[in-house]
C-alpha cells in the first residue's frame, strides 16, 4: 500500500491539523482513497494542497482559522419560550383559518391547550416563522387555510424533536397589528389571532435589522450527534451515511395520491441502511430517523463529524414535465448537466428557506479554495460511484433517460466525501408513485443500493 507515502509530515502536519483538523482529517482520507487508485494523482494533490494551505498561513494572521471545524445550525436566541419538557404531549391544532385581502389578512389557529410562541420576520423571500413546542396538526377543515390575502403560502411541522413552526410566506412586506392568544370555547381552548397588514419595503427591512439585534437569526434547527466526540475509525470498517431528505415542516414534494416525500425517503432510507448495514464491514448511520426537519447545512457537517466514507442522499422530487419518470442518481456539479439537473438542484436547495431559515453565507475565500481543490478529486469517486448504483437499479427498477446526472446540490457538498442523491422516481408521475409506495420495490431498491455499496468499497476490502 502507498497510503503512508502521503501521510502529513512535519511542518505541513502542524500548520494544517492546528488550523483545521477537520481540513488534515478530510487531506487524509482523500491521499488514502487516491493512493489505492492512483498513486500520481495522489503525489499531485499532496503538492497542490501544500502549496495552498502555506497561502491560508500567510493570510490568516493571529492564528485565525478559515478552517474551522464543520459549522453546526446557531441558536438564534429566540426560542426558550417556545420550548417544552422533553417527554410532554404535544399540544394539537384541530382548527384555524385565513381571510381578508390584500389590504388586511387575519389568521387564527386554535389549540387545545395555553402555548407561548416566539415569533420573528424574516425577508428575501419575506415571512413570518411563528415557534412553539412541539405540536401535532390536525387541522378539521385544512381548506380554510389556504392562502389570500397577504399570505401567499403555509407551511408548519416539526422543526427540532421538541419544537414545532408555522412559515407564513407574505405575497409582499407586511407588519404584525396584533399577535395574541385568546380563550375561546367550553371546555376552555385557546386560539392565537395573527392580523398582518401591508408595510413598505424600506420600513421592513428596518424591522428585520432591528429584530436580528435583538433575537439573533432563525433560530433553533435540529443537529445530530454534535456534542458526540467521534472515536478513531476502525481499520477495515467504512462510514456510510443515508441521508432520508427532508423532514418535518419540509414535507418535500407530494404526489396525486397524498405521497409524501418526507415519508417515501424515510422509509426506503430505513431499508437502505438496515440492508447495508448486513451486508459487509459498514457502520451505517442515518442523518434523521424521525420526522424531524434538518437543515441542509446540519446534514452536511453531520456526515463531515461522521468522518463518512459515503453520502447518499434519498429523495423523489416532483417535476412540471408530469410525463417524466425512472430513478435518476445526482453527482455534484457548478453546472448542472442539463435543464432538468438544475430545475431539480433549485427545488432541492430552497429546502432551508421553506423551514425558515438564513441563506447560508458565503464562505472564506481561501477554505473555499480548499474545498474545490478537494472536491475535484472526491466527485471522481462519487462518479465511479454514481455509475455502479445506476447499474445495479437498472437491473430491477426504472430509470430516467440518461440516469447519471449532476448539478450544485448543496447536500452534496462535502468536500472529502465521495456523495450521490438518489431520485428514486417522481411523484408527479401517476405510476412512479404506484410503485414507490409499494414495499416490495422499496426492497428492491434498498437491496441493489446495498450491493453497489459492497461493490464501490470492495477494492478496499480486498
Amino acid at each position: 500500500m502507498m497510503t503512508n507515502s502521503y501521510d502529513l509530515p512535519g511542518f505541513f502536519h502542524v500548520v494544517s491539523a492546528r488550523r483545521s483538523p477537520a481540513f488534515a482529517s478530510a487531506h487524509n482520507s482523500v491521499i488514502a482513497r487516491c493512493a489505492q487508485v492512483k498513486p500520481l494523482l495522489a503525489a499531485r494533490y499532496f503538492l497542490v494542497t501544500f502549496l495552498v494551505v502555506m497561502l491560508h498561513a500567510a493570510v490568516a494572521p493571529g492564528g485565525v482559522s478559515a478552517w474551522a471545524a464543520p459549522p453546526t445550525v446557531e441558536n438564534g436566541g429566540n426560542s426558550a419560550e417556545a420550548s417544552q419538557p422533553p417527554n410532554a404531549e404535544p399540544a394539537v391544532v384541530f382548527a384555524g383559518r385565513i381571510a381578508g385581502d390584500n389590504t388586511s389578512t387575519r389568521l387564527f389557529f386554535d389549540f387545545d391547550r395555553e402555548i407561548k410562541f416566539s415569533k420573528f420576520f424574516m425577508e428575501k423571500p419575506d415571512r413570518l416563522v411563528i415557534d412553539g413546542p412541539q405540536m401535532l396538526f390536525r387541522f378539521a377543515e385544512p381548506e380554510l387555510i389556504e392562502p389570500r390575502g397577504l399570505v401567499s403560502f403555509l407551511r408548519y411541522g416539526a422543526i427540532t424533536a421538541q419544537k414545532s413552526r408555522i412559515v407564513v410566506s407574505l405575497a409582499g412586506p407586511a407588519k404584525l397589528n396584533r399577535f395574541e392568544i385568546v380563550e375561546i370555547g367550553e371546555p376552555k381552548k385557546f386560539r392565537l389571532v395573527i392580523d398582518l397588514v401591508p408595510t413598505n419595503p424600506a420600513a421592513f427591512t428596518r424591522a428585520i435589522a432591528e429584530q436580528r439585534a435583538l433575537i439573533g437569526t432563525s433560530g433553533e434547527v435540529a443537529t445530530k450527534g454534535d456534542r458526540v466526540r467521534v472515536g478513531e475509525k476502525r481499520k477495515g470498517r467504512f462510514t456510510v451515511i443515508v441521508d432520508p431528505g427532508h423532514g418535518g415542516i419540509d414535507g418535500g414534494a407530494k404526489g396525486g395520491d397524498g405521497t409524501r416525500e418526507k415519508d417515501l425517503t424515510l422509509a426506503v432510507g430505513r431499508r437502505i441502511a438496515e440492508k447495508v448495514a448486513a451486508a459487509g464491514p459498514f457502520d451505517v448511520k442515518m442523518t434523521r430517523e424521525e420526522d424531524v426537519f434538518l437543515s441542509l447545512g446540519e446534514r452536511v457537517a453531520f456526515a463531515r463529524r461522521s468522518q463518512a466514507d459515503l453520502v447518499i442522499s434519498v429523495h423523489a422530487d416532483s417535476l412540471r414535465q408530469k410525463w417524466v419518470r425512472g430513478a435518476t442518481v445526482y453527482t455534484l456539479s457548478k453546472r448542472a448537466s442539463d435543464e432538468l439537473a438544475h430545475e431539480l438542484a433549485e427545488s432541492e436547495n430552497m429546502s432551508d428557506l421553506i423551514a425558515g431559515l438564513d441563506n447560508p453565507q458565503e464562505e472564506d475565500v481561501v477554505q473555499d479554495i480548499l474545498a474545490d481543490l478537494t472536491a475535484r478529486e472526491t466527485n471522481v469517486f462519487s462518479r465511479s460511484f454514481s455509475r455502479i448504483l445506476v447499474g445495479r437499479l437498472g437491473k430491477e427498477v426504472n430509470l430516467i433517460k440518461n440516469p447519471q446526472r449532476s448539478a450544485a446540490f448543496v447536500v452534496l457538498k462535502a468536500p472529502e466525501i465521495p456523495s450521490v442523491l438518489v431520485e428514486l422516481g417522481y411523484l408527479s408521475n401517476k405510476e412512479d408513485e404506484k410503485l414507490m409506495v409499494k414495499p416490495e420495490w422499496q426492497e428492491s431498491v434498498a437491496e441493489q443500493a446495498a450491493a453497489a455499496v459492497v461493490a464501490f468499497f470492495k477494492p478496499r476490502m480486498d
